[in-house]
C-alpha cells in the first residue's frame, strides 16, 4: 500500500525548506482491518513510537512488522526528499504505547486523531482526561465535525447550513 501512495510535499507552499530534523514528530495514522493505529517518528527521542488505542498484545507479531514497513517507507522518503540526512536510524527503538484503551470497537480514530493533536512523545495530561467515557469521546466527534463543518475553508459551508435549517424548519413543522 505505501509503495502506492504519493507523498510528495516538496512543491507544496508550506514545504519548502522543510527539514525533517526541525519537525520532533512525523505521524503516519494506519488502517488495518478497520483498526487504527498511529505509527509516530520521534525524531528527537530516536524511536520508532506505535500508539495503538485496543493495546494489541501480540505487536511483535501482528503490528511490528508491518509497522516497520511504513517506517521504512518513510525513512526512505525522508532521505531521498530533503537534503538534511543527519539523523542516525539505526540507533532508533521501539515503543509501543500501553497506557491507553479504548471503550468500545469504533474509536480508533478519534484516538489517532486526539494522539495527533497532544502526543509529545510521552504520556501526558491531555491524554489521561478520562478518556474512557464514551460521552467524552462522543463529545470530542461532535465538536471535530462541528470544526470542519464550520470551517471558513469548507467549499460547501453556506450550502450545509441552508440545508441544515430547511431540515430544523421542516422537522418543527412536524411537531406542530
Amino acid at each position: 500500500y505505501y509503495d502506492k501512495v504519493d507523498l510528495d510535499i516538496t512543491n507544496k507552499e508550506w514545504a519548502k525548506n522543510l527539514s525533517f530534523t526541525e519537525c520532533n514528530l512525523w505521524f503516519f495514522p494506519y488502517c488495518d482491518n478497520k483498526h487504527y493505529i498511529m505509527i509516530c517518528v520521534n525524531i528527537k527521542a530516536e524511536r520508532f513510537e506505535v500508539l495503538d488505542s485496543l493495546r494489541h498484545k501480540d505487536f511483535k507479531e501482528y503490528y511490528k512488522p508491518m509497522a516497520e514497513r511504513v517506517v521504512q517507507y518513510a525513512i526512505n522518503y525522508m532521505n531521498t526528499q530533503f537534503a538534511d540526512k543527519t539523523v542516525k536510524w539505526e540507533r532508533f527503538t521501539w515503543f509501543n504505547l500501553e497506557k491507553v484503551t479504548q471503550p468500545d470497537d469504533k474509536s480508533c480514530g478519534m484516538y489517532i486523531i486526539r494522539w495527533m493533536r497532544h502526543w509529545e512523545g510521552k504520556y501526558n495530561s491531555a491524554l489521561t482526561k478520562d478518556w474512557k467515557r464514551i460521552d467524552l469521546i462522543n463529545e470530542e466527534r461532535e465538536c471535530l465535525m462541528l470544526d470542519i463543518i464550520l470551517d471558513e475553508d469548507n467549499l460547501g459551508r453556506d450550502r450545509i447550513m441552508k440545508e441544515s435549517t430547511k431540515y430544523c424548519n421542516m422537522k418543527n413543522k412536524r411537531k406542530i
